[in-house]
């Protein structure tokens, strides 16, 4: 459900361009969903970029001593690169020029500035150089997560290139203005999640989804709008090739980003590909679809033998297709923020497209029965529609542009 606690509220008082102030009043009803872990933080990383600009968004999900877990990051990850990372700098020599990932443990939630990096004493680092720059990455800002009582919950790091403009003082406070909110996800969200299984087969075409809005239902899941990954492999379920994103993907999919896994490199890619089939790749013709289910969200993983090439017809390949999926409402939300709604009017819509009428969005939201039908005949006015019927015809045609 895209409804938020209605005795919290972000109204951070914001000077720059660069940062949505609309944008960011509509982020609560994100935050605020009760989504798992899993789904929140893609969710939160991609929203986060119509609030602050940035290149590319990552989080680390730590125990309360600092510890990394696991991590999450937007686009193709080179495990050469994490590799290299994880065993030469982290918590070792990156604390030459920048506070070593363990510092997190003592350090207070908010926000640390990128201004502190921006010397030439970092740039001509040897972090810098070998793990910063051929990835792209040249300026961040970081906002250290901690739930009400002080607890670690983890990092969230906002990162530009070197043509980038600086990160300004009122985008590190518009990060800061989101953290409570992080915090108060991860927390519904945890608390929330159900024991899953760490794969589940299951034909994908064959279940439909409900014709339409179902409160109380289970959610929804859609393929996330990002492209899907494939893999080629050979006979014996060796590893031929496979696209730029294909590791990360595959690494989510199957138990997480995190040093272990990232260590094994193409062997581990290979190892987690036999764990999804279970060694039974489909044969020459046919093809088999898996629905894999982990604390890391929900992937569908399709292989399809492919017959061998002219030059070798008995060399029998398989393709693999990975794709991340979301929840239903990660997608509404996503194509709401594109209507010109204000953050009110977007939770009202919401809630009227998943299938609730005005005095149970009333009771949900802890408001007045008035407000919900003032904000219902705005939204009309602003969608030009005349009825729940138009406006939800009206957000799936939305939806349907951004999948």
């Amino acid at each position: 459900m895209l409804l938020i606690d209605s005795r919290f509220t972000m109204t951070p008082m914001l000077r720059s361009h660069n940062v949505s102030k609309r944008r960011l009043a509509q982020l609560p009803a994100l935050l605020g969903a009760g989504l798992a872990p899993g789904d929140f933080i893609p969710a939160l990383l991609e929203a986060l970029h119509e609030v602050i600009p940035s290149a590319r968004n990552l989080f680390d999900h730590t125990d309360a001593q600092g510890r990394l877990l696991h991590y999450y990051v937007e686009g193709p990850v080179d495990d050469g690169i994490a590799q290299h990372y994880f065993e030469h700098f982290h918590n070792r020599r990156e604390a030459d020029c920048m506070p070593a990932f363990q510092s997190l443990a003592l350090t207070p939630g908010g926000v640390r500035s990128a201004r502190p990096l921006m010397t030439p004493a970092f740039y001509n680092s040897a972090l810098y150089q070998e793990i910063w720059k051929p990835q792209g990455l040249h300026s961040r800002i970081e906002g250290v997560v901690r739930d009400a009582r002080g607890q670690l919950l983890g990092s969230l790091v906002l990162y530009r290139g070197p043509e980038d403009a600086p990160f300004s003082a009122d985008e590190e406070q518009a990060l800061a203005a989101v953290l409570p909110w992080v915090a108060r996800g991860l927390q519904a969200g945890m608390a929330s999640q159900p024991l899953m299984s760490p794969c589940r087969p299951r034909d994908a075409a064959a279940v439909p989804p409900p014709a339409g809005p179902v409160p109380g239902a289970a959610p929804r899941y859609l393929p996330a709008p990002e492209q899907a990954e494939t893999l080629l492999l050979d006979a014996q379920g060796q590893l031929l090739s496979a696209t730029a994103g294909a590791a990360r993907l595959l690494l989510l999919a199957t138990g997480g980003l995190t040093i272990d896994t990232l260590a094994d490199g193409r062997a581990g890619m290979e190892a987690a590909l036999r764990r999804v089939f279970a060694s039974d790749l489909p044969p020459v013709g046919r093809g088999r679809s898996l629905t894999l289910i982990n604390a890391h969200g929900r992937f569908i993983a399709e292989a399809r033998a492919l017959q061998g090439a002219r030059d070798c017809p008995g060399c029998p390949t398989t393709l693999v297709t990975l794709r991340r999926l979301e929840p239903h409402a990660v997608a509404l939300h996503r194509a709401l923020r594109q209507l010109p709604l204000t953050a009110g009017q977007l939770q009202v819509c919401a809630a009227l497209c998943q299938g609730h009428g005005p005095a149970g969005i009333a009771q949900l939201q802890g408001v007045a029965h008035s407000t919900v039908v003032d904000h219902i005949r705005k939204i009309y006015r602003a969608l030009g529609v005349g009825s729940v019927h138009e406006l939800c015809r009206r957000v799936e045609g939305e939806l349907s542009v951004s999948h």
